[in-house]
C-alpha cells in the first residue's frame, strides 16, 4: 500500500494533535471528499480507531448514485470478508467459554452429519477451517450448493447443515497442509458455532459479540431495506444502484464469511477491541468480552498465522509487516483485510504493537473504489503517525 498527500497531513496535523479521544473523534469529511472527487465513486468513508476507541472519522459522497441522498457518518456499510475475523472472533468466545476447543474436529462437532462425511474430512479441526487449510474447496458451485444456498430451503441453520453436508460429503479438494481462501470454512465454522451453542450465528454474534461491544448499527446483508430506505446502497460494476433485497448480497447463510454491516465507529469498535486484546496479551493479560475472558494464548491464536504455503493468514487476519506499524519496542506488524460481495468495498490495516488501525470503506467495489480507499488508508496512517509524533514526549537527553 502506498502513503499519498502530504497537503492530507499538514492541513490535519494540528487537528489531531490538539484533540484527545475523550473530546471526541476529529472530522476528516472534507478530505475524504477531494479522495473522492478524483475516483468518481459514489461514497467513500474512514476512520482511525486506537486502544482507546475512535479518534477520527469521515464521509462524503451520496449514498446512492441515482440520487442526491448524502451519506452520513452513521450509515452502515457492508464489510464483506472483513466478517471472517468477527466469526473466528466469536469462536474464540465460544473456546473461553468451554462450548469447542480449537482441536475439536469435524466428526465432533457435527456428529448428525458424520455418518455421510468424507474420511478426508473427519479429522479437520476448528482451528484449521479458521486459518484456511482444511481441505475445503473454493468452489462452491460443485454438487449444487452454491444454488442451494440461493435457494434458502429452511432456516439459516438448516441451509448452512446442509451446505456441510453436501461439501463434507466429498473428498477434499487439496491437501490441508496447503492453504486455500474459501467462504466455504467460514459458513462451516459459522455452523459449528450454532450447533454449539445452541443459537443461530446470528444471534451469537449479535450477543455474544455485537451488544457486548455496543455495535448497535451491527446487523447482517446489505444495510436498508424497502422499509427504511435510508441507507447506502451498493453499486454493480456498471455503477448502478443495486437497491436492497434479494441480489443486494450473497445469500444469507453465506453470514459467517461475509454479510455483516456496520458504521465504521461500529466497526471500530470491534477493531479497536482486538487492539485492546493484542496489548492485553502483550502484557500478560486477558481481556472480557460479556463476561468471557479471552486470554493471552488465545489473542496470539487469533492474530498469528500458520507459517508454510500461503503462511500469511491468521484466523480471519492476513499477518504481514509495514514500516509505519513500527512500535518503539515491537515488531511492525500488521493485521489487514478486504471485504468485497462485489458492490461494496473496505479494507482494515490494524498495527497493534503501535496501537492503532484505519478503516475505509466505499458503496463500490469498482478499481476505483479500491484505489479510493487505499488513498484514504494512506493518509490517514500519515495523519496518525504524525499527530502522536508531535504528540510525544521529548527524548532524554
Amino acid at each position: 500500500m502506498r502513503i499519498h498527500a502530504p497537503a492530507f497531513i499538514a492541513a490535519c496535523l494540528g487537528t489531531f494533535a490538539c484533540h484527545a479521544p475523550a473530546r471526541g473523534p476529529v472530522d476528516v469529511s472534507g478530505e475524504i471528499d477531494r479522495v473522492l472527487a478524483r475516483h468518481g465513486i459514489p461514497a467513500l468513508a474512514g476512520a482511525i480507531v486506537t486502544t482507546d476507541g475512535l479518534t477520527g472519522i469521515g464521509v462524503a459522497g451520496d449514498r446512492a448514485s441515482d440520487r442526491d441522498d448524502p451519506v452520513l457518518p452513521g450509515d452502515s456499510f457492508h464489510l464483506g470478508s472483513c466478517t471472517k475475523a468477527m466469526t473466528a472472533t466469536l469462536i474464540a468466545i465460544l473456546v473461553e467459554d468451554n462450548l469447542l476447543t480449537w482441536d475439536t474436529t469435524l466428526e465432533q462437532a457435527l456428529p448428525d452429519i458424520a455418518p455421510e462425511m468424507h474420511e478426508g474430512f473427519k479429522s479437520v479441526t476448528v482451528a484449521d477451517l479458521l486459518v484456511q487449510r482444511s481441505g475445503v474447496p473454493a468452489d462452491m458451485s460443485a454438487n449444487g450448493v452454491w444454488a442451494g444456498l440461493w435457494a434458502g430451503r429452511g432456516s439459516l441453520v438448516d441451509q448452512r447443515r446442509e451446505c456441510a453436508r453436501v461439501m463434507l460429503a466429498q473428498p477434499p479438494s487439496h491437501d490441508r497442509s496447503r492453504f486455500v481462501y474459501a467462504n466455504a470454512n467460514f459458513i462451516l465454522a459459522g455452523h459449528i458455532a450454532e450447533v454449539a451453542a445452541g443459537e443461530p450465528w446470528e444471534d451469537l454474534m449479535r450477543s455474544r459479540l455485537f451488544t457486548p461491544l455496543g455495535m448497535t448499527t451491527a446487523g447482517f446483508g446489505a444495510p436498508g431495506s424497502a422499509e427504511h430506505p435510508d441507507a447506502p446502497r451498493g453499486h454493480r460494476p456498471d455503477g448502478t444502484s443495486a437497491g436492497f433485497g434479494r441480489g443486494a448480497d450473497n445469500p444469507p447463510a453465506l453470514g459467517p464469511a461475509g454479510t455483516v454491516h456496520a458504521s465504521l465507529e461500529d466497526w471500530g469498535k470491534f477493531v479497536s477491541f482486538h487492539l485492546r486484546g493484542a496489548k492485553a496479551a502483550r502484557e500478560g493479560l486477558g481481556l472480557d468480552i460479556g463476561g468471557v475472558e479471552i486470554r493471552p494464548r488465545t489473542w496470539s491464536r487469533l492474530h498469528t498465522p500458520v507459517r508454510g504455503e500461503g503462511g500469511d493468514y491468521a484466523m480471519g487476519w492476513r499477518a504481514t509487516e509495514r514500516s509505519w506499524a513500527q512500535a518503539p519496542q515491537g515488531k511492525p506488524t500488521v493485521l489487514t483485510h478486504a471485504g468485497s460481495n462485489t458492490m461494496w468495498y473496505c479494507v482494515v490495516w490494524a498495527a497493534p504493537e503501535a496501537g492503532f488501525a484505519v478503516l475505509s470503506a466505499s458503496n463500490a467495489a469498482t478499481d476505483a473504489a479500491q484505489k479510493a480507499c487505499d488513498e484514504v488508508s494512506g493518509m490517514l496512517i500519515k495523519a496518525h503517525r504524525a499527530a502522536r509524533d508531535q504528540n510525544a514526549p521529548p527524548a532524554d537527553r
